[in-house]
């Protein structure tokens, strides 16, 4: 694997590259295709990469607020200890996908087929998974406040504990009416 210090594609694909503290603030890689691709402390923030194919790609502690993986294909992916709040994966397909230790706040999953994905150790408060496509998907180490969309998680696995807090929303997802007791 060649170590480099800026994601470089050859015809809009990179193979076999460790990338190590680039920084891709809003840069465009629409359609690009990563494989066998390690990014270690790398800035990605606003960085474009709808329609992208990603396969066995680690991202290692790096930053990427509001990225745009919408309609991406990722497959055997890691996201590890890295910053990615207000990013969108809407329409994604996540296979055998990872991530560990990460911030996804306000992320957008909507409508993404997510199958094998684990969040372990991951903040997805405020996510929203409206009508995300769930097979063995486990969400039982991941923060779940304010998760939107709820009733599409069929498929997904919690903790007893997160049942508790999702409780309300799954409830108003399946249409029950909660009233306090009037005796």
């Amino acid at each position: 694997m060649r170590e480099i210090d800026t994601l470089e594609l050859d015809e809009n694909e990179a193979i076999g590259l460790r990338v190590v503290g680039a920084t891709h603030v809003g840069s465009g890689f629409a359609r690009a295709r990563l494989v066998d691709v390690e990014l270690v402390r790398c800035d990605l923030s606003g960085a474009d990469f709808s329609e992208a194919v990603w396969q066995r790609v680690t991202l290692i502690d790096c930053r990427a607020t509001g990225i745009d993986l919408s309609q991406s294909s990722l497959r055997r992916t890691t996201f590890r200890s890295c910053k990615l709040d207000d990013a969108n994966l809407r329409l994604a397909k996540l296979r055998e996908v990872t991530f560990e230790e990460c911030l996804l706040a306000r992320s957008e999953l909507i409508s993404a087929q997510c199958q094998g994905v684990t969040f372990a150790g991951s903040d997805l408060s405020g996510a929203d998974v409206s009508q995300v496509r769930c097979t063995d998907v486990d969400l039982r180490e991941a923060r779940l406040d304010n998760l939107r969309g709820v009733g599409a998680l069929t498929g997904a696995t919690i903790s007893v504990d997160q049942l508790v807090g999702l409780a309300p929303a799954l409830a108003d997802a399946v249409g029950l009416r909660i009233v306090a007791d009037e005796r």
